[in-house]
């Protein structure tokens, strides 16, 4: 089962609070389905549950009973048969028939008050009932509308725009994607909607992928610098064998010696640490000097 998925289930339990709400989500289901016009009035769907809240939305407003078929896939169909039913429930909707293309009637929206937009809400949840699409948040942030016309995507748009939802548009074979990748928006959108479980996972889901980013970050950032103390002391262990095969630990002065042998017998560890290993505890940069010292032992005895 897909994310989409239980998002869709979920939004099919509510129950709209109002009759404004019930008129805005049920027109969204129609204006975005397969066709909504005085000759076809269909949308195909692979949910009963979606199939059977468009049905129940357009019965308890208009009266008409739209009916299911079912395609040799098992996809649900909904149409309404009747012509004099479809006038019906153009007519119901503000529509006459006769438009020359289709459009998003705003006349539909009653509460479109700035602080609640609850019409506004419900008209994206039928939208997104019928061609919305999210992608499980554990692999990737992407939600989209596919939707058939142009002037129903820039429309559509008006209407996130009201509920401070942005998006963009993209062109894909002949079909109009209303898109959004970043998390917090979709998470926003999800929750305007009413899919309050489905929002709650998300922000779970995000939270914890920004604790793994930041243990990862921190986990390489502590190889990367192990790595280099690593790698710095090796460097280190060849200048003073080098220096070893040459002249005698005697030969050098108290502190040189002293780094030597803590640095043969301690690979390991870092700068700061053969600092404070030292029986005069030293700093980082005291200890780089000494170390730089060693260096200009090393060319002074290959020198002669």
């Amino acid at each position: 089962m897909s994310f989409s998925t239980d998002i869709k289930e979920e939004l099919c339990e509510l129950q709209s609070a109002s009759a404004c709400c019930k008129k805005a989500e049920a027109l969204g289901m129609l204006v975005f389905g397969r066709n909504f016009s005085l000759s076809d009035i269909s949308f195909m769907t692979e949910l009963n549950c979606v199939a059977m809240r468009y049905c129940n939305l357009i019965y308890e407003l208009t009266g008409v009973s739209p009916v299911i078929s079912y395609s040799k896939a098992g996809n649900h169909k909904v149409r309404i048969d009747k012509k004099e039913e479809r006038q019906k429930i153009l007519e119901f909707f503000g529509y006459t028939g006769k438009e020359i293309s289709l459009s998003i009637n705003f006349g539909n929206f009653e509460n479109t008050d700035e602080e609640e937009n609850c019409c506004y809400c419900a008209f994206v949840r039928g939208a997104f009932l019928v061609c919305g699409n999210i992608t499980n948040p554990e692999k990737e942030y992407h939600l989209e509308f596919n939707i058939s016309r142009m002037k129903l995507a820039s429309e559509f748009l008006t209407v996130l725009n009201e509920i401070d939802l942005n998006m963009k548009t993209l062109l894909r074979n002949s079909t109009q994607l209303v898109y959004c990748k970043e998390s917090e928006s979709i998470e926003d959108c999800i929750g305007k909607i009413g899919a309050t479980k489905s929002f709650f996972f998300l922000m779970e889901t995000r939270a914890i992928k920004q604790v793994k980013n930041k243990i990862n970050r921190r986990t390489n950032f502590e190889a990367a610098n192990l790595s280099r103390t690593i790698e710095a002391g090796i460097a280190q262990i060849e200048l003073i064998e080098h220096i070893l095969s040459k002249i005698k630990l005697t030969d050098m002065t108290e502190d040189l010696a002293e780094l030597c042998t803590l640095r043969l017998e301690n690979p390991e560890a870092s700068i700061d640490e053969l600092g404070k290993m030292m029986s005069m505890p030293l700093s980082r940069s005291a200890v780089s000097r000494r170390f730089k010292k060693l260096k200009d032992i090393k060319e002074e005895i290959d020198k002669r």
